[in-house]
Formats: C-alpha cells, sequence, structure tokens
C-alpha cells in the first residue's frame, strides 16, 4: 500500500471511530510504529489530526471531509450563490462532467428548471438520482462507492471517463492552496478528478471561501489548470491577488447582487 493511500485510510478511520492508535494502525496496514508514527505527523502538519500520546484523534479544526449528508447542510448560501454563477456558464445541448460534491448537486437542482437538453456525465449517485425523473441523458461512471462522498470512484470510473469528451466540467474541491493547488482526501477520488478534467474542454471549480488557502491529502489539479475559479465574497484578499497575479480567473458571486467576472486585468 502506497504512503498516501494508508494516510487516506488513516483519516477515514478517525473520521468513523474519533481517536486510533499507533500499535492498533501497525497492525491493520502490516508496517512498523515508526511509519505510522511518520503518517501520524505528517497529517497533524496538514492539519487533519492531533497527535497524543500513542496514537491520534479527530480535531474539530481539522480538514476532514464531513460526510456527504454533513455537507449538504454547510455554507448553503454561499453555494447557492456559486451555483447561480455556474449556471451561466452553460448552453442548451452542452455536455457536462459533473464531479461528486454537494455544490454540484446544488447547480443540478438549479439546471432542472433551466434547461431540457443536456448530456450528464458524472460519478456521483446523489446527482444520478437528482436527475432521473428528468430527460436529461445521463452517463454514470462505474467505480467503487465513496461512502463519505457518495462518489464512484477508482480504475472503472476513470477508464470510463478516458473514452468519452464534454464540453465542460463543474469539479468540487475540499481545499485549494496556493501550494499544493486543487485537493481532495481520498487519492483515488483525485485520479478520479483528473480523469474528467482531461476528459473536458473546458475546467470550472466550484469552491466556497472557507475551503480556499486550505490542502487536504490529494492534489488532483494545480491552479492553472482550472479555466475559471467559482467563489463568493468570504474568499482572502491574498489568495484572490495571488491569482490575479499568475493572470488565474475567477468569478466572486455575490449573495445578495449579481456575481462578477475578474481576472489578472480586472475587466470584464
Amino acid at each position: 500500500m502506497r504512503s498516501e493511500e494508508r494516510r487516506s485510510k488513516i483519516i477515514e478511520l478517525l473520521e468513523q471511530k474519533g481517536s486510533v492508535l499507533v500499535e492498533d494502525l501497525a497492525a491493520t496496514f502490516g508496517v512498523s510504529q515508526v511509519t505510522i508514527r511518520k503518517d501520524l505527523s505528517e497529517l497533524e502538519a496538514r492539519g487533519l489530526l492531533h497527535r497524543t500520546h500513542g496514537g491520534a484523534t479527530y480535531t474539530h479544526k481539522s480538514l476532514f471531509n464531513p460526510s456527504f449528508r454533513e455537507k449538504i447542510h454547510l455554507q448553503q448560501a454561499e453555494k447557492q450563490a456559486i451555483a447561480k454563477a455556474a449556471l451561466e456558464h452553460i448552453e442548451e445541448g452542452d455536455t457536462l462532467i459533473l464531479d461528486a460534491g454537494s455544490t454540484t448537486l446544488t447547480l443540478v437542482r438549479l439546471m432542472k428548471r433551466h434547461f431540457r437538453s443536456l448530456y450528464i456525465i458524472t460519478n456521483s449517485i446523489p446527482i444520478v438520482s437528482e436527475l432521473v425523473d428528468t430527460r436529461f441523458e445521463l452517463l454514470l461512471t462505474g467505480g467503487q462507492v465513496r461512502h463519505h462522498s457518495m462518489a464512484l470512484i477508482g480504475p472503472a470510473a476513470v477508464r470510463t471517463l478516458e473514452v468519452y469528451h464534454a464540453d465542460k466540467a463543474f469539479m468540487c474541491a475540499t481545499g485549494v492552496s496556493l501550494q499544493k493547488g486543487y485537493t481532495t482526501p481520498n487519492p483515488y477520488e483525485a485520479e478520479t478528478k483528473q480523469a474528467m478534467l482531461r476528459a473536458a474542454d473546458t475546467a470550472f471549480a466550484l469552491v466556497d471561501s472557507s475551503k480556499l488557502g486550505r490542502a487536504t491529502l490529494a492534489s488532483f489539479a494545480a491552479l492553472e489548470e482550472i479555466d475559471l475559479l467559482i467563489t463568493d465574497e468570504g474568499a482572502p484578499k491574498d489568495f484572490l491577488q495571488h491569482l490575479e497575479r499568475q493572470g488565474l480567473k475567477y468569478r466572486i458571486a455575490e449573495l445578495e447582487a449579481g456575481p462578477t467576472l475578474k481576472h489578472a486585468s480586472r475587466a470584464g
């Protein structure tokens, strides 16, 4: 097992149990306690856990990926504003890739009211469930179910995506940092997201401001690989200024007024 995969599993165990012991983890993964301590130190440095004597615990200040059902109720106003802004970048007849996330699910609920003919490729079980009563063409990738995000991930999902082409991809992220780019807590989910980006002509990231300036376990895209970041008014100024200096586009979805488009030259 690769170190990143092992660390992802450690995170999942912490999400389930709240605390773990070094000796138990060493036995579970068949590695030395020294290796586990290194894993825990690395994860603590990323803000993902709190080290204790002989183990680690969950901390409410961590950057864990909450379960999908929990995420639906977080940052609702911001996600609604971001989804409304994203809707303006969709045209009737588009082929779209939608990854598994609460913000893309919010977007889908708006799409149902505004479009009649779309081809949707997704790895999200909730998105397909939301769209089964529409006239949209739907393609659900295969893959292993990741229960925390209710996404289909892994080699089967990647193989499916490799044979399709889309006009646009709308992606979510658990964290976005200047150093690591767009990130997710699960390496296999990261690989699936990378395949989505390769399959699309244009990539949009739908990320509320609480995720900006943070990094989780696995990177799936550099900042420059996303054509437009759509976020909300709470976005850190220094983060946006860095994007401008790099000539990268972002859009601020205002909670009450209409969204504005900004990029390095601040035009348009």
